[in-house]
This record gives structure tokens, C-alpha cells and sequence, in this order.
């Protein structure tokens, strides 16, 4: 059984409380938040005993008989927090972005390499089963080389949220920004692919050809468009959005084909994915034993379980974090 704390009491930290419930090797058994009401609020909840609910992060981190912390904080303490808990060699699931910025990401993966410690970030529709029945979509030749992807994700914040600079989405000094909040689910998506077809012993290289967005007078970006190339094989558009809901699926174009995704990333437990090919229309069912967020809860808690440093394919490899960390920043930075 692997026991977690969770840092940051917000949604994401409840969503993993729910999640983590349908998982059978896993238990949370640690908070930690700065508010003492929250911790007496969600312990009561999620039946957290009392010595259990920490005001300080550094005090929960280094509990000893925790296995594994899951970082629900705000952006900008991502990477801060990740160094610290690889330093208590405890595993680590982090929201994403784990990274803001290049200085943050090599401190990171130079704190992971030498702990040589769990690390996964949290991007849950890749340990859903509907991102492998794509892959052996692609591995069987169902719709040829790949030519063209296109990906989105936008959701519209309430207006209330507009008239408080102080949230995480529109502080800048927070991480906040759309480009920071769900970037990095259109990016991923695509490097899962380019890894599919890339050459042996090959790296992923890629090219942006355009990247644009709105800012707001705060300095954050609402929206952001990025068109880019994947080891000369396949072009990629994303689309997002913190000011607009974006209900667009996701398309795969090959040569015979293409996939629908319809749910890319926050698919359910019942779920589908449409294959067409010339006029031929197939729609395939895909089931889940857990929920999104509990796939992901599952894959970690395995791995760790095995002692492994990273979850297995297709979840995000530490490569994979870095990569799309540094697609992430060239996009910020283009606009």
C-alpha cells in the first residue's frame, strides 16, 4: 500500500481525495495547507486524523512513514516543492507544469537524476486506456503516416474571476496564464505521436513555424495559437483558451484516415474515438476500470510499488516533461 500526502488543498487536491478511493493500492493519508480551516475542512471531509493535517509543506514532506506526495500548489512552487521532496526521497506526482521557465526545469531534472527518485506529472489522459487504443490505432497502420494534427482545449472562466487579479490564471508572478494552465495538453498529446514514429535512438526535434496570442493588461495570456513540426513528419495546430470554451475534438490526419477524439482529456469511463477511411466510419468503444484521474493515481502508485523512477508507456516519461516544458516556454516567450 502506498501512502500519499497531498500539498495544497484546492480542487485539484480534492479530485485526487475522490480519485484515489478507487484505487486499491494507494491511500491518502497526509494534508498539508497554509489555512488551518481548509485542512480542518477537508480532513473532516476525507477523514484526515488531526496529526495528520500539517500547516507546513516541509513538515508533511518529511513524515516518516509517507511514501509518495502529490503537489495540488500553485505554479510557481511547483518546482521548488518537487526539489524538496526528492530531496526527502519521497515519489512525487505534481500538477503540471512542473517547471515555469528553463532555470526552474534543469533544477529539477538535475534534483531528480541525482535522487533518482518517482517523478510523474500530472497529465491524467495519458494513463486513460483510450490514449493506448490510439496508439494501436496508429501502430496497426489504421489510417497510414501520419500528415496533420489538430488540437484544442479552451474553457471559459467566470466572469467574477475577471475582476481578480489576484487569481492563479491571471497572476502572473503565480504561473498563471492559458498557455501555462493547458498548454500542455495539445503539446504532449503531439510528442506521444512523434514518439510513436520517431527513428531508434532518435531524439524529437521540432520546429515552430507560428505562435501567437492574446494578453491581458496583467500580462497573462487568455488565449494562444501555435502551429509546429515534429521531426519533419507531421504538422501540429493548437488552439487554446481561458477566455473562450473550446468544445472542438481532437483530429489525427493520415494518409488513409483519420481519429476522431471527441474527449481528449478528460475522458470518462465509457468512452469512444471514431476511425474513418475513405467512406467508412467505425466508432470504437473503449471502457476504463477508473476514472481519469484514478488511472493516473494507479499508474504511479505501481510503479512506485516496483520502485521504479517513472510510470510505464504511454503515461509522460521525465523526457517527455522536459520537452513539452520547453515547447511551452518558446510559445510563451513568442508572444
Amino acid at each position: 500500500m502506498v501512502k500519499w500526502g497531498v500539498l495544497g488543498l484546492g480542487g485539484a487536491a480534492h479530485s485526487f481525495a475522490h480519485a484515489i478511493q478507487e484505487v486499491d493500492n494507494a491511500e491518502l493519508i497526509s494534508i498539508a495547507s497554509q489555512s488551518k480551516n481548509r485542512n480542518n475542512i477537508f480532513g473532516k471531509k476525507f477523514n484526515i486524523s488531526r496529526n495528520n493535517q500539517f500547516n507546513s509543506y516541509e513538515d508533511l514532506i518529511n513524515q516518516k512513514d509517507l511514501d509518495a506526495v502529490y503537489i495540488a500548489t500553485l505554479n510557481n512552487t511547483h518546482s521548488n516543492l518537487i526539489y524538496k521532496i526528492a530531496e526527502a526521497k519521497k515519489g512525487i506526482l505534481c500538477e503540471k507544469p512542473f517547471a515555469l521557465n528553463e532555470t526552474e526545469l534543469n533544477n529539477v531534472i538535475t534534483q531528480l537524476n541525482k535522487t533518482k527518485v518517482f517523478f510523474l506529472e500530472n497529465i491524467a489522459y495519458r494513463s486513460h486506456p483510450q490514449t493506448s487504443e490510439i496508439l494501436n490505432q496508429l501502430s496497426n497502420d489504421n489510417i497510414g503516416d501520419i500528415l496533420k494534427i489538430e488540437s484544442s482545449f479552451g474553457f471559459r472562466v467566470r466572469q467574477i474571476l475577471k475582476f481578480k487579479p489576484g487569481h492563479r490564471l491571471f497572476n502572473k508572478k503565480l504561473g498563471g496564464g492559458a498557455i501555462n494552465d493547458i498548454g500542455c495538453y495539445p503539446v504532449s498529446f503531439s510528442i506521444l505521436l512523434a514518439k510513436l514514429f520517431q527513428k531508434q535512438n532518435k531524439d524529437i526535434s521540432y520546429n515552430i513555424i507560428k505562435a501567437n496570442g492574446k494578453m491581458n493588461f496583467r500580462g497573462t495570456d487568455d488565449d494562444a495559437f501555435l502551429k509546429i513540426k515534429f521531426n519533419n513528419l507531421f504538422e501540429a495546430n493548437f488552439e487554446i483558451s481561458i477566455k473562450r470554451n473550446i468544445r472542438k475534438p481532437t483530429i489525427i490526419y493520415g494518409t488513409k484516415g483519420k481519429i476522431i477524439i471527441p474527449n481528449p482529456w478528460l475522458p470518462n469511463k465509457k468512452t469512444s474515438i471514431e476511425l474513418i477511411r475513405d467512406e467508412d466510419k467505425e466508432i470504437k468503444n473503449i471502457s476504463s476500470i477508473y476514472s481519469v484521474y484514478a488511472n493516473t493515481i494507479k499508474a504511479a502508485s505501481d510503479a512506485i510499488e516496483k520502485n521504479n523512477i517513472y510510470c510505464e508507456y504511454p503515461n509522460m516519461s521525465w523526457q517527455d516533461s522536459i520537452i513539452t516544458s520547453k515547447i511551452l516556454n518558446e510559445w510563451k516567450n513568442s508572444i
